[in-house]
């Protein structure tokens, strides 16, 4: 059996449950220590099989269960998979050892919050057009004529809408994130290719600031609840904020989705 990774860990403070593993429903999770940290584990096969949807929710499961025994997690990505035990000591808890202790205490006592905003469409469109003349006369003309009539018009009319919805876009973000960004130790900003997506970005929270947050991102949904739609995940590890980079010579291999 390979031995499959799915975080390091600054210690566990109390034990953990029985969990399924990837790839295997009957074996269980464990963990493989160090002098100063330890890596959470599962068995897996020798021969690596296709990852299904339950693969990877229970990869995710095992990670989102250990927040809550540790202060500090550092989450592998999902596929990281080392020949045995051995390796994970040898070629990740001792070659890395440096590396791994100070992402660790980069997440110290802190968890992960991730947050979609959505521009509500048509209260949105609403607001562009009461707000720009240009945009509703080119509206209201290309709705009274036939199609092939309007053709350059309908052009210039996605023109005037998409740039006005890229202004409005940075000036809510920015007031988002003025209120938010001050609350968090770090933040990323992520490019969102859907058209009407406001903001998405991830927090790295202190967790004694994890209750402010949830209050101000309440407080921003009541304030914006007719025109856009907010999603918040908290608390998560921080999957954003610290990575372990496998070179392309440690023994890794990462399962085909």
């Amino acid at each position: 059996m390979a031995t499959y990774l799915y975080g390091i860990a600054r210690g566990l403070q109390t034990e953990l449950p029985p969990l399924p593993a990837v790839g295997e429903e009957e074996t269980g999770v464990r963990e493989i220590r160090d002098e100063s940290c330890l890596a959470i584990v599962s068995d897996a096969p020798d021969s690596f099989v296709e990852a299904t949807a339950v693969d990877l929710q229970r990869h995710s499961d095992v990670l989102q269960e250990l927040l809550g025994h540790t202060t500090a997690l550092v989450p592998l990505r999902f596929g990281t998979v080392y020949p045995d035990d051995d390796a994970v000591r040898r070629d990740l808890l001792e070659a890395r050892g440096d590396e791994l202790r100070a992402l660790l205490q980069t997440v110290e006592n802190r968890v992960e919050a991730r947050l979609k905003a959505f521009y509500v469409e048509e209260a949105v469109l609403g607001e562009i057009v009461s707000q720009q003349p240009q945009i509703a006369e080119l509206r209201q003309r290309t709705q009274a004529l036939p199609a092939d009539a309007t053709y350059y018009e309908r052009i210039r009319l996605g023109e005037l809408v998409a740039s006005a919805l890229d202004a409005k876009r940075r000036r809510d973000g920015e007031k988002m994130l003025a209120l938010l960004a001050p609350l968090a130790v770090d933040h990323v900003v992520e490019e969102e290719p859907h058209e009407w997506s406001l903001l998405t970005a991830s927090f790295l929270l202190d967790r004694s600031k994890l209750d402010d947050f949830h209050v101000a991102v309440a407080n921003i949904a009541d304030a914006v609840e007719q025109r856009v739609q907010l999603r918040c995940l908290a608390p998560l590890p921080p999957y954003s904020f610290v990575s372990v980079p496998l070179a392309p010579t440690q023994p890794e291999a990462a399962w085909a989705s």
